[in-house]
C-alpha cells in the first residue's frame, strides 16, 4: 500500500481544520444550509479519521496532536459562532468553550508538570463530542427546516452542558491518577 494512503487520516484532519473558516463565513451571513452542510462535513472527517488511522494502523506522530487540536478549534469556533450570531445561548457557549479550553491547557500543563500525557478518550467524552456536534447541528438544521421544537434544542443544551461538567470532572480524576502513578514509578 502506499505510503500516501497512510496519510488519509492526517488529510481529514487538516481538512477539518481548514472547514471552520467557511463555517464562519457562512453562519455569520447567515447561510446557515451552508453552515449546516459545512459543520456536518466537518463532523463527519471527526469520524473518519479516527476509525481509518484504528482500522489500517495509519497513526502518527502528527495526527495524535492535531486532531484533538482540531477537534477543539471546530468545537470552540462553531459554539463562539453560534453564540455571537444569537443562535446559541450563551450558558451553552460558555460551558462548551470551558470544557474544550480546559482539556487542552490541562493536556499542556500535564505534559510540562509530569510527562507525556497518554490520555485516551473515554466514551463519556466521546458521547460528549457526538452531541455537541449533534446539537450544533440541530440548531443550524431547524435554522433551514424548523422541525424540531424549542424545548428539544433546550433538553439537548442542558444534556450537552452536564456532559461536559462531567468530563471535565473525569479528565481531572485521570490527570490526578495519571500523576500519582508517575509518582509510583518514579519513587517520588
Amino acid at each position: 500500500m502506499s505510503s500516501a494512503v497512510r496519510h488519509i487520516p492526517n488529510i481529514l484532519t487538516v481538512l477539518r481544520m481548514v472547514l471552520v473558516l467557511p463555517f464562519v463565513w457562512y453562519t455569520v451571513n447567515g447561510e446557515h444550509d451552508r453552515a449546516l452542510w459545512t459543520l456536518l462535513l466537518a463532523g463527519a472527517t471527526d469520524g473518519a479519521d479516527g476509525f481509518l488511522a484504528r482500522k489500517f494502523q495509519w497513526r502518527s506522530q502528527f495526527g495524535s496532536i492535531a486532531d484533538p487540536v482540531a477537534d477543539k478549534v471546530l468545537m470552540v469556533t462553531a459554539y463562539l459562532t453560534l453564540g455571537l450570531t444569537g443562535h446559541m445561548p450563551w450558558w451553552v457557549v460558555a460551558v462548551v468553550v470551558t470544557r474544550d479550553v480546559y482539556i487542552f491547557l490541562g493536556a499542556i500543563g500535564y505534559w510540562f508538570a509530569v510527562g507525556r500525557y497518554q490520555g485516551r478518550p473515554t466514551l463519556l467524552s466521546k458521547a460528549c463530542t457526538f452531541l455537541m456536534i449533534t446539537l450544533g447541528l440541530a440548531v443550524l438544521g431547524n435554522l433551514v427546516w424548523p422541525l424540531l421544537a424549542p424545548v428539544w434544542i433546550e433538553g439537548l443544551s442542558a444534556l450537552v452542558v452536564v456532559l461536559c461538567v462531567v468530563s471535565m470532572g473525569q479528565y481531572t480524576l485521570q490527570a490526578i491518577q495519571g500523576y500519582r502513578n508517575k509518582r509510583r514509578q518514579t519513587g517520588g
